[in-house]
């Protein structure tokens, strides 16, 4: 649990953390890159869910740490924010998706 504290922590300072805000909609998206800025992934706090390969295969044990420091920083006010058009939303998916099945490769 200690590398996951500094993990956090560096997500949090390094700003990696960032709330894309769908304008008129107000629906929310939260992306996180990762520490090697390899990655970016998709974070659901509702769901409790996490893109990364961390939460796939082990969030039955536990909550992966990119879903902790989103959690963190929100209570912190401690992340970006970034505001899109409604109309921006299936190319921002697209992208986002076009980003996590290169990194599964």
């Amino acid at each position: 649990m200690g590398n996951d504290v500094e993990k956090i922590q560096n997500l949090i300072n390094e700003k990696k953390i960032k709330k894309i805000i769908f304008i008129p909609s107000k629906n929310e998206i939260w992306e996180i890159k990762s520490n090697r800025n390899n990655n970016i992934y998709l974070i659901d706090l509702k769901e409790n869910f996490c893109s990364c390969k961390g939460y796939y295969y082990n969030f039955i044990k536990k909550i992966c740490y990119h879903i902790q420091a989103v959690s963190i920083a929100c209570k912190h006010d401690r992340y970006e924010i970034e505001f899109l058009k409604d109309t921006e939303l299936n190319n921002y998916l697209d992208n986002l998706m076009d980003n996590l099945m290169d990194s599964n490769k």
